[in-house]
């Protein structure tokens, strides 16, 4: 047997009411009508004269061409700018036979996609401001400097038949920016056998490198060298050129620079030489995985009264991250040739070094 369902089984009036009100207030939000048709729903965060600009829960923030919109709908007030000029607020809302009217303080305004040249929301920045914000802010961090400090050090000890004592180390302090980059930097390596010095050799300086235009840049630089065992007080070079970036990506760089120096040489015997040289450079860097990275640097610089009288110095290293990014190990080779090296020096030295690399930023 059916029973009849009484009146506890059905909702009363007011109830109905109040659910579709909160129905469709959860509903509401802003649309986008496209060209083909299809009504995009979501939150209008803008449009402008190149597009429209549409946060939606289904798909995120979405930006359709301003060719493929054919009118915006709100449930909220809304900025308007008119192709006139004129600015008013109010909402975009649909009328029964499908066009758009805007509910404005003036009364209601007919509006099509071609008549408006900006909507966004009544209570935030206009387009132009967001955008003037956004160049702003581009301006900013292209001058913030970012300073990282990075410390390189390794060496040998070892007793027995032979007692010999190695070390080497390197500091760099560098300050960088988009638009350009500023490094100090000290070095020095240290070597004994047998309680006898075999190598004593430490330097310093300062890079300054400022961009030109895209990715040329001018360099200076200052470079201050003391190597007992070539018998040199104190070696001063200063130039000045031109460095272009052939290459610049994140994970490769390939960086090639010409400039003119001058270099003052003075030894131990008390004799001086000054001479004008050619200063040019390569450096490649390539992060062939995520556990390593090549790199590689060349300077050549010949006097510039003789091109045979020149110094040539390769540093080749691959780099291996160990715990985190910030401490790596660093494996390599240097070659330092001189062509004219004092009497009883070979022309060419040669490093085989395992670093230690610590950044700190």
């Amino acid at each position: 047997m059916i029973r009849p369902l009484g009146p506890r089984f059905f909702p009363r009036p007011s109830t109905t009411i109040l659910v579709l009100l909160v129905t469709t207030a959860s509903v509401a939000a802003d649309v986008v009508v496209t060209t083909n048709g299809s009504r995009i729903v979501g939150t209008l965060e803008r449009m402008t004269a190149d597009s429209a600009v549409i946060v939606t829960e289904f798909a995120g923030k979405l930006e359709i061409p301003a060719d493929k919109v054919a009118n915006v709908i709100t449930d909220q007030d809304v900025a308007v700018r008119f192709d006139s000029g004129d600015q008013l607020i109010g909402k975009l809302t649909e009328t029964p036979n499908g066009t758009v009217v805007m509910k404005s303080g003036i009364g209601d305004i007919p509006v099509t996609r071609e008549k408006m040249s900006a909507v966004w929301p009544k209570d935030a920045d206009s387009p132009e401001v967001i955008q003037l914000k956004v160049a702003q802010a581009k301006k900013l961090a292209a001058i913030t400097p970012n300073w990282s400090v990075t410390l390189e050090g390794g060496g040998s000890r070892t007793e027995g038949n032979t007692d010999t004592l190695d070390g080497r180390g390197r500091l760099d302090v560098k300050r960088k920016t988009d638009i350009d980059l500023l490094t100090f930097f000290l070095y020095g390596e240290y070597s004994e056998n047998n309680k006898v010095r075999t190598k004593n050799e430490y330097g310093g300086g300062v890079r300054f490198e400022a961009q030109a235009r895209d990715d040329i840049f001018w360099y200076t630089r200052l470079q201050m060298e003391h190597d007992e065992f070539e018998n040199l007080d104190l070696r001063t070079t200063a130039a000045a050129g031109w460095a272009q970036y052939w290459i610049k990506k994140p994970e490769r760089e390939f960086k090639t620079s010409v400039g003119l120096a001058f270099r003052h040489e003075s030894y131990n015997n008390g004799t001086t030489t000054s001479d004008p040289t050619v200063d040019l450079g390569l450096d490649y860097r390539h992060d062939i995985a995520p556990w390593v990275q090549f790199t590689q640097s060349i300077s050549y610089r010949p006097a510039w009264t003789s091109f045979s009288d020149y110094r040539l110095d390769s540093l080749s290293a691959l780099v291996f991250p160990l715990k985190n990014d910030n401490l790596k190990l660093k494996a390599g080779v240097r070659y330092e040739y001189n062509s004219r090296p004092n009497r009883g020096l070979d022309r060419l030295d040669t490093t085989y070094f395992a670093n230690v690399v610590l950044t700190l930023k």
